[in-house]
């Protein structure tokens, strides 16, 4: 028989066994929802499953979470965090545009493709619960907002085409990234991750008129179609 210490934090009023197990439990029940959800998609993916999956009963399951739905949304908090905070965190905003373009659309691209499968899962599910909703736009919202004012501000240095609408553009070059990444990572399109990204990169720094700060000083490079 366990001492009560153990299992109480007797006198001293320590954490007790049961104590660490409920702080635990649902972080284990979040990384077995992912398992299954990357494993079968939102549809196919069953409470069932992601209580055996974390080896807890479905009773424990619902102490924490009511529905695959919770779930997802609480999975998705982490993802929106790790997205939204890329260009705040990696990327500079003193940065050189045209590297500050390269640097942003790698990193998205990686990040997305590590969660490519939970994403597909929220999209899957996110016109049946809006705080999915909420959550997936939350995330393209922060992207095409910070690449409006930056193509706003490019175009008042004089670095960007003058006759682009900002808002228009960083929609179309936004949601170019968001759907070829897609593609690429659970509708079975095959791409060579160096010549996508690469490629992403191009049409951007194009399609924006930009030059690199260092090329523009050093008058090296002509702005595309200025030829």
């Amino acid at each position: 028989m366990p001492e009560p210490a153990a299992e109480t934090g007797g006198a001293s009023g320590g954490r007790t066994r049961v104590d660490r197990r409920r702080e635990t439990t649902p972080q284990r029940l979040r990384e077995a929802a992912r398992v299954v959800f990357e494993r079968d998609g939102f549809h196919s993916a069953r409470l069932s499953d992601i209580s055996t999956e974390a080896r807890v009963g479905s009773g424990t399951l619902y102490n924490y979470y009511r529905s695959k739905h919770d779930l997802l949304y609480e999975l998705m908090k982490g993802i929106s965090a790790e997205l939204t905070g890329i260009a705040a965190d990696r990327i500079s905003a003193q940065q050189d545009p045209v590297h500050r373009i390269r640097e942003v659309n790698r990193v998205y691209v990686n990040a997305f493709r590590r969660n490519a499968r939970v994403l597909q899962a929220v999209y899957q599910a996110r016109d049946e619960d809006e705080r999915l909703k909420a959550q997936w736009e939350e995330v393209a919202e922060h992207f095409q907002s910070r690449v409006t004012r930056a193509i706003a501000d490019w175009q008042k240095a004089g670095m960007a085409y003058g006759d682009l609408d900002p808002r228009h553009t960083a929609h179309a070059l936004t949601l170019m990234v968001e759907r070829i990444v897609m593609a690429w990572s659970y509708e079975g399109v095959e791409y060579d991750a160096e010549v996508l990204i690469d490629t992403l990169n191009k049409i951007w720094i194009r399609s924006l008129g930009l030059t690199s700060t260092a090329e523009s000083r050093s008058g090296t490079t002509a702005r595309p179609g200025a030829e």
